[in-house]
């Protein structure tokens, strides 16, 4: 399918004098507009390609994969936190948040691992708990101590957990929202909002201190990110 070109995200980058119509993203894991066509990424972004026809050359013959998977629709959905590879470049980026919309980064390490926020979790029989996460995937896991908001980092294409990072005072966390999105911070204090579902939080950034939402912050680590954002 293909969308008019005023409507897509201005962080899409797509050239706004020459194409009137542009890749619209397919339904996916992450939602239409709080990710990137995979085409665009290959296309626009990264320009590996100079054509969406030479786009889709390249995702057709399997050059493109998302978090250890090959990926061949052009309209696949890239977001928040997810692996792009290229392998005949041998490069890697991570989808990350910024003051003008999402960016991709390239990275030199840890390009197989990905970061998985917690979104809610359901219990099944046999003492199992489904995790289920930010880029609309899940998990089935035998422990028991993981909760909303948590992030757990997991091996790509495989995802095994292979670390867990929680939402506490002195954590590590990037703002993927409000006026501070983009922004590293340091969790001061959770101030629990009766009759809310949704915590205030007081972070420390490189400018002060503020106040933001459990919605808007990703936990990186207890002190220090668990993984490598990117270069």
């Amino acid at each position: 399918m293909r969308l008019k070109r005023q409507m897509a995200p201005k962080f899409w980058r797509i050239e706004t004098k020459t194409r009137a119509l542009t890749t619209s993203p397919s339904a996916g894991p992450h939602p239409a507009f709080s990710s990137i066509p995979l085409r665009i990424i290959i296309r626009d972004i990264l320009e590996v390609a100079e054509s969406a026809s030479e786009a889709k050359t390249i995702l057709n013959a399997g050059k493109a994969q998302v978090d250890g998977v090959i990926r061949k629709d052009p309209g696949f959905p890239v977001g928040l936190m997810d692996v792009v590879h290229m392998p005949d470049m041998q490069k890697y980026y991570r989808v990350l948040p910024s003051r003008k919309g999402l960016v991709v980064k390239e990275m030199t390490k840890d390009y197989d691992k990905k970061m998985l926020k917690i979104k809610n979790k359901t219990i099944l029989k046999g003492n199992k708990i489904q995790l289920n996460f930010h880029d609309g995937t899940n998990l089935i896991s035998g422990k028991t101590d993981y909760k909303p908001n948590d992030v757990v980092v997991v091996k790509i294409p495989s995802r095994e957990i292979v670390s867990h990072a929680s939402l506490e005072t002195g954590a590590s966390l990037l703002i993927t929202g409000g006026k501070n999105v983009g922004k590293t911070a340091k969790l001061k204090k959770i101030e629990r909002i009766s009759g809310s579902r949704a915590d205030e939080l007081i972070v420390e950034t490189e400018d002060g201190d503020h106040k933001t939402q459990t919605k808007f912050v990703f936990v990186l680590g207890k002190e220090k990110p668990l993984i490598s954002l990117g270069e």
